[in-house]
């Protein structure tokens, strides 16, 4: 990161690759109502990933500025937690984020009361409310142990219940909706392996999270348990009525999970080097878990083309992707070595 660019750390200190994930699971919201034909309104699309991506931001520079003593404290941090360390390094003041934190704030809320019906405001109102309250004085939700719930609350059924609101005009009931069901645990445990990671540090400050109340090895074991629950959960779907295509584009994701979990009760998390990747790997889980949601369900909708809206977050998130492994390679390449006088070789 160039520390003289403003533009730059700014842009760290928002973690905007976390901003990837929540188009997709809006679709998979958003694409239900229009299964048995017709398009979205891509106006009201349009609408709705905006105001995820502006909640979904305002949530980061908030996390950034409230969570600074614990991530102070963490003196081993990877590329997917102890925060951006923008604000620890003394790079941008932490007021300037917090005042990001309310102007996103403000944006968010104005796009939510511009909302075409009154259910959607409210879905959009309570989003707001649990993304600030994560991490934000009075509550602090992360502190209670309820972090990993808030994410899921607001991530895996707020926002993709916004999408479908807006697409079907209200809030009517679907089987397809179950789907949030696995894609919810998933976002729970992935949760919970991003608090593992910190744990220790965590512990030495306000920021009691659930795996620091619970205690790392029972946080491994409910991990493990939720796991194996994300993947059983899809029996009973089939048989609440979720097609057959979507389920198995669910469990083509078991595989990475499941590996993943294993390691952890093996005994992975004594291992800061093995816990400095872990979470990427849980990340990419559940990105993976909802895009094949979303691609199972586009599977089922006639009429789909290469150019359509339902795939924008999977081209975007498959870009995302080959564009953080590029710049993670390009940062790992040796520098060009000079010559004798001074030229590079």
């Amino acid at each position: 990161m160039n520390e003289n660019s403003l533009t730059q750390r700014l842009l760290a200190l928002g973690r905007v690759k976390f901003l990837l994930y929540s188009p997709i699971l809006y679709t998979v919201g958003a694409i239900i109502p229009t299964l048995e034909g017709g398009s979205l309104h891509a106006g009201h699309f349009v609408h709705g990933v905006l105001f995820t991506w502006v909640t979904h931001l305002m949530t980061h520079y908030c996390n950034e500025y409230y969570d600074l003593e614990p991530d102070r404290a963490n003196v081993s941090p990877s590329p997917w937690t102890g925060g951006s360390r923008v604000l620890v390094k003394g790079l941008v003041a932490p007021e300037l984020s917090l005042r990001l934190a309310y102007a996103l704030a403000v944006v968010s809320l104005v796009l939510a009361l511009l909302m075409p019906t009154m259910s959607a405001r409210v879905l959009c109102l309570l989003a707001i409310f649990f993304s600030w309250e994560y991490s934000a004085p009075p509550f602090k939700l992360e502190a209670l142990g309820l972090g990993e719930a808030t994410v899921t609350l607001v991530l895996n059924i707020l926002v993709p219940v916004l999408g479908y609101c807006l697409q079907s005009g209200g809030l009517q009931p679907h089987p397809l909706l179950l789907v949030l069901v696995p894609l919810g645990i998933i976002e729970y445990i992935r949760m919970m392996v991003m608090n593992m990671a910190d744990w220790e540090s965590d512990a030495t400050t306000w920021k009691k999270t659930l795996v620091v109340r619970i205690g790392i090895e029972n946080a491994v074991k409910v991990h493990g348990v939720g796991m194996v629950l994300a993947y059983l959960s899809l029996i009973p779907l089939y048989f609440a009525g979720v097609p057959l295509t979507v389920l198995l584009a669910l469990l083509a994701t078991a595989y990475m999970g499941l590996r993943y979990a294993y390691r952890l009760q093996k005994g992975a998390w004594r291992q800061k080097q093995t816990m400095w990747i872990i979470p990427y790997i849980a990340s990419t889980h559940n990105g993976l878990g909802g895009s094949a949601a979303l691609i199972g369900m586009i599977l089922l909708k006639p009429g789909v083309s290469p150019s359509s809206l339902e795939l924008f977050p999977l081209y975007l998130y498959l870009g995302g992707f080959l564009l953080l492994k590029f710049m993670a390679r390009l940062k790992r390449q040796p520098p060009v070595a000079a010559e004798p006088g001074g030229n590079p070789a």
